[in-house]
């Protein structure tokens, strides 16, 4: 067969089957006597159901392709095969199709070609094969197994039994090791969907208008990139995030104390890579909130630096998600949560001249994730959902600022330092199939920021900061600016 021929149906009892630039779609079991397969494609099946192609005599290969379906799991995992009863030559690729494979280690591995004579030909795995949260490989049977297996593992060129034949692996009656099996990067891609989402609109008392430099109406930009290890430690995570957040006082009172709305919308981007493969999976996540807001302050009513806050929010917020990994349909989910969060203070004054102070503000935030349960199924069959991202989240810290006065009173500059412990009970973790996989974000982080904010006599503010997060396997920097106006 040849110039773009094709056929449909099986072949039994048929001596000599050549294809060249053809097609030939298996409906079932097939033998041959002998196959020569150019610049073709033989496919096994549709999936429906597991097929064999029987090859009585040898095999060449002219850079043509087979495609099997298979369900990537153990060993045992039920698969298309190819059966050659005589040699092999030439090359060929290799393309497999997961049927509802959730994945998992291998060891012998997943048998797709069986070769009975010289096992002299060249099978390359064409495109990728991923299982729930692993990649699989083509590799070829060490010394006189010549047939030809899918291992969630890397292929080792040159065989090192045949380098150094007196390595442990080699001698089947020493325990040899137990390679890590290797991590496709799209895990780590949900994973950083989720971190970005979990963190996206969460904003205190001080991010919202500069704390007692209050504005009735505001607007805040912020940005942050961060980074993290997945997965024993294969996969290396990079994202950066940006939101926008304006809101409006509904009430205030001359205290300072007040209720308002606010409305935000943001986005994150993340790299997921995985650095024993270099495969690399992209993030993208965009996403609202609608939130209120509502702060009770009690103060000396000569300093309005100083005294006490109590502060809460509430916010529900959505999220349109994407995953684009190397080779593989583009995967589109929306998730869901509400946000709540307590935060209270005391500003203590411990000095300063008339015109301004120095304070010292003990603070304490506690506040609550909650996710609608979102379940979302890849275009492979593996199913994705959010694991334990409920949960709560807390802040305690120390802010030390300092106010001047300039130009008699027209502007107040209120320059700060703060520290601050964070810690959440709320993982980064998603489930792939029957397998967890975490990002290993620590509980508990170091915060440290600077910024300032200042207020002009005609009611306009503005504010700024830095801010870095640090803990072992992560770290975040983050930058915000906004602007207030009072009437």
């Amino acid at each position: 067969m040849s110039n773009n021929a094709s056929i449909t149906g099986t072949m039994t009892n048929v001596t000599r089957v050549a294809l060249d630039s053809a097609t030939w779609n298996m409906t079932g079991d097939s033998s041959v006597g002998t196959l020569n397969l150019g610049n073709g494609t033989i496919s096994l099946g549709d999936g429906s159901a597991f097929h064999t192609l029987n090859v009585a005599g040898n095999f060449a290969g002219n850079d043509g392709t087979i495609l099997f379906n298979t369900v990537l799991a153990g060993d045992d995992a039920a698969t298309d095969k190819l059966i050659i009863g005589g040699d092999t030559s030439g090359t060929a690729n290799v393309r497999v199709n997961n049927v509802a494979g959730a994945g998992a280690r291998t060891d012998k591995g997943i048998e797709l070609i069986q070769v009975g004579g010289a096992s002299n030909g060249q099978f390359n795995l064409a495109g990728r094969a991923v299982g729930g949260q692993y990649e699989y490989f083509l590799h070829k049977g060490t010394g006189a197994d010549g047939n030809w297996y899918l291992r969630s593992v890397l292929p080792t060129q040159p065989d090192p039994c045949v380098v150094d034949p007196s390595l442990p692996e080699c001698n089947p009656a020493l325990p040899g090791p137990d390679p890590d099996p290797v991590l496709r990067p799209e895990p780590g891609a949900y994973l950083a969907n989720l971190q970005a989402a979990q963190n996206m609109f969460r904003i205190g008392y001080h991010d919202r208008h500069a704390g007692q430099n209050a504005g009735r109406a505001w607007a805040r930009v912020d940005g942050s990139r961060n980074g993290f290890d997945a997965v024993s430690r294969q996969l290396d995570i990079r994202g950066n995030s940006q939101a926008l957040t304006v809101g409006a006082d509904v009430w205030r009172h001359d205290s300072g104390s007040s209720v308002g709305v606010m409305l935000s919308t943001g986005n994150a981007t993340s790299t997921s890579t995985n650095e024993l493969t270099g495969y690399y999976a992209r993030g993208k996540v965009k996403g609202e909130a609608l939130g209120l807001y509502g702060t009770l302050r009690a103060g000396n009513g000569a300093d309005p630096y100083a005294g006490f806050y109590l502060d809460g929010s509430l916010q529900r917020a959505q999220f349109r998600n994407r995953v684009v990994g190397i080779g593989l349909a583009d995967e589109r989910y929306d998730s869901r949560a509400w946000q709540g969060a307590v935060e209270t203070g005391y500003a203590f004054r411990v000095g300063g001249a008339s015109n301004g102070g120095i304070y010292l503000e003990p603070q304490l935030q506690v506040g609550y994730n909650r996710w609608d349960n979102a379940r979302h199924t890849e275009v492979n069959g593996t199913v994705v959902t959010a694991e334990n991202a409920n949960g709560m989240f807390g802040r305690a810290g120390v802010r030390l600022s300092g106010v001047t006065r300039w130009g008699n009173g027209a502007a107040e500059v209120q320059p700060y330092l703060a520290a601050n412990w964070l810690h959440t009970r709320s993982e980064s973790q998603i489930r792939m199939d029957d397998e967890v996989v975490d990002a290993r974000i620590p509980r508990n982080r170091g915060e440290f920021s600077g910024g300032a904010s200042v207020k002009f006599g005609n009611g306009i503010g503005a504010w700024g900061g830095l801010s870095l997060q640090k803990a072992s396997g992560y770290h975040q920097t983050s930058a915000q600016v906004g602007v207030s106006y009072s009437w």
